[in-house]
């Protein structure tokens, strides 16, 4: 803990601070950063000098980590920081056939962040640790609600109608656990580039089961999924948000309002 009796926390990127937050509600002795800001890519985020600043003067740090944000563990180490980092995803069951950072999108994966949070927050600050469980429990409590919601607000779709189309493969959790498939044009990084074929293959797909579907991500470029929805005659359904969270006064400003949001968006575009 810093000279000030301050515990610094930093998070890479707005969905762990969004935890952090609620784990360390009532206590004011909490400092919470988030390296990567709202409304930005942490697949692409270039770092400040202010930001190894930020690091170097952290009592604890919570990443992701299965290479989601880039170079952070590099950023880490170069700066200087000597205390624990701990990885969010430590206890997720990844998917088995790549590497796909995105496991928070399974509402049961973002309660083993929280659990992550609690313990290593429970082992820096001891003293404190009867706030963190109650506030993680109650905290679980709700992430449980949250999924038996998501669940039957997608009971009401017929299975062979839940195909989504959206800019890139951040969904596979999501999908995996509600039971919904999601196409994109290109892969895991918003900085993967599509192939000519892998479009074309795309365009034909949503045009012979006729999907509707179709929509672009909060921080992705939209200019190759606005191309497919021009060819297929498609309108866009809204926005989903996957890597980061929104603005305080936006759609999306903590997790379970951003899993709301994006439930709500699939669901209008199905009842189509």
């Amino acid at each position: 803990m810093s000279k000030q009796n301050t515990l610094k926390i930093v998070t890479s990127f707005t969905i762990l601070r969004d935890f952090a937050e609620k784990i360390t509600h009532g206590l004011t002795h909490i400092e919470i950063k988030s390296i990567v800001p709202p409304e930005a890519d942490p697949h692409s985020y270039q770092p400040t000098p202010l930001d190894s600043k930020t690091l170097f003067e952290a009592d604890v740090i919570f990443i992701n980590g299965l290479d989601f944000e880039k170079g952070i563990e590099k950023m880490i180490q170069s700066s200087g920081f000597k205390g624990n980092v701990y990885k969010a995803t430590q206890h997720v069951k990844i998917r088995p056939d790549l590497v796909d950072p995105h496991t928070w999108h399974d509402v049961q994966n973002a309660i083993l962040y929280v659990i992550e949070l609690r313990d290593a927050l429970c082992l820096e600050d001891s003293k404190n640790k009867d706030i963190y469980q109650k506030n993680a429990a109650d905290l679980i409590k709700s992430l449980e609600s949250l999924d038996l919601w998501i669940k039957n607000q997608f009971k009401k779709i017929p299975e062979q109608k839940r195909i989504v189309v959206t800019t890139h493969d951040a969904f596979w959790y999501f999908g995996k656990a509600y039971h919904i498939q999601f196409l994109s044009p290109v892969g895991i990084s918003t900085e993967a580039e599509a192939s000519a074929q892998n479009v074309a293959k795309l365009i034909n797909f949503i045009n012979e089961h006729n999907i509707k579907a179709v929509f672009v991500e909060n921080l992705a470029n939209s200019k190759l999924i606005e191309q497919i929805a021009a060819e297929t005659k498609r309108s866009l359904q809204g926005t989903l948000y996957a890597d980061s969270l929104s603005v305080s006064d936006g759609p999306a400003p903590d997790f379970a309002l951003m899993i709301k949001h994006n439930v709500h968006t699939i669901c209008k575009a199905f009842e189509q």
